[in-house]
C-alpha cells in the first residue's frame, strides 16, 4: 500500500513537474492561462450559473490540456528531427491545429454564454457600478501581459 501511494505521489510529481514546464516555456499556454482567469473574473460578475461555469472549466481544462499535448509533440518531433522533416512538420502542424480547433469552440461556447445568455451584459453593468472592480481589473493587465510576454525569458 505505501509503495502505491508513493508512485501516486510521484506521478503527481511529473504532472506538476510538466505543467511547470510548460508554464515557463509556452507563451501560449499562458495566454490560456490568462484568457481563463479574465473569463472566469467576468462569469463571476456576470453572474454564470453553476453549469455554464462547469462548462467555462471544461473549455479551459479542453484547452490547456490540447496545448500540453501539442507541446509534448512538438518537443520530441525537435528531438527527433535533424535539419527540415516534411513528416515532422506536418506532425507539429497538426497537433497545432488540434489547439486551434479546441479554442474556436471554446470561443464558441464563450459567445453562447457571454452574448446568448447575457452574462457580459451583468458583467459590464456590475463594472459600471463597482468602479473600484473595473480599476483593480484594468490594473492587471499590464501584469498579465508581462506574464504573457515576458515570464519565460526569465532565467
Amino acid at each position: 500500500m505505501g509503495k502505491n501511494i508513493r508512485k501516486l505521489h510521484e506521478s503527481f510529481q511529473h504532472a506538476l513537474r510538466g505543467l511547470g514546464l510548460c508554464i515557463h516555456g509556452e507563451r501560449n499556454f499562458r495566454v490560456h492561462m490568462v484568457a481563463a482567469f479574465y473569463v472566469t473574473v467576468f462569469a463571476l460578475m456576470g453572474r454564470a450559473s453553476a453549469a455554464e461555469g462547469a462548462i467555462l472549466c471544461i473549455c479551459f481544462g479542453l484547452t490547456m490540456g490540447a496545448e500540453l499535448m501539442n507541446t509534448a509533440i512538438e518537443r520530441l518531433c525537435d528531438r527527433q528531427a535533424s535539419g527540415y522533416d516534411g513528416y515532422v512538420r506536418n506532425a507539429k502542424d497538426i497537433a497545432a491545429a488540434g489547439v486551434f480547433v479546441c479554442a474556436v469552440a471554446c470561443v464558441a461556447v464563450g459567445v453562447c454564454i457571454f452574448i446568448g445568455e447575457g452574462v457580459l451584459l451583468v458583467a459590464l453593468r456590475f463594472l459600471l457600478e463597482h468602479l473600484w472592480a473595473a480599476m483593480v481589473l484594468l490594473v492587471t493587465v499590464p501584469v498579465a501581459l508581462w506574464f504573457i510576454f515576458h515570464y519565460g525569458r526569465i532565467q
